[in-house]
């Protein structure tokens, strides 16, 4: 009687564990040998205006304007930001910073508008980066400005 129990038992899941590699539904897992597919994209023709950059974060808001060198700083961001520094960094991967005039720390809830002026010799169309810096802190590059189409 045991050796035919078992023999019952051993049958049985033998069918099972046969029908479960027989399924042949496709798998849902992804294919190793496929990529991965492209998001859908739209081309959009966009125009910056030469020379105006801005940024925006953590509720600071700054606006540069190259041919008036008019620095404009905004700040909301609940604390005092250090004094605004400005620097350029080249097509050719030089920095080169802005001498801003009567710079100073920005009162939380407070805005600035200051004067930078960058050396002569720098063109706006050598410019490849304008970025931001309050104190010791960078807070990133500005973006160029869209223009309205």
């Amino acid at each position: 009687m045991r050796i035919l129990t078992r023999s019952v038992l051993v049958l049985t899941l033998a069918g099972v564990a046969g029908a479960c590699t027989g399924d042949d539904t496709p798998s849902t897992q992804p294919d190793a040998t496929t990529g991965p597919t492209a998001l859908p994209t739209v081309d959009v023709p966009v125009e910056f205006v030469p020379g105006e950059w801005t940024y925006e974060n953590h509720d600071v808001t700054v606006s540069f304007t190259w041919d008036s060198g008019e620095l404009t700083v905004e700040n909301g961001s609940g604390e005092e930001l250090g004094d605004p520094g400005l620097y350029a960094v080249t097509q050719t991967q030089q920095r080169v910073d802005a001498d801003i005039a009567g710079s100073a720390p920005v009162a939380d809830g407070g805005s600035a508008t200051l004067t930078a002026a960058f050396p002569a010799g720098l063109e706006l169309a050598d410019v490849g980066l304008v970025v931001i810096e309050f104190g010791e802190q960078n807070w990133g590059a500005l973006a160029p400005v869209v223009a309205e189409v």
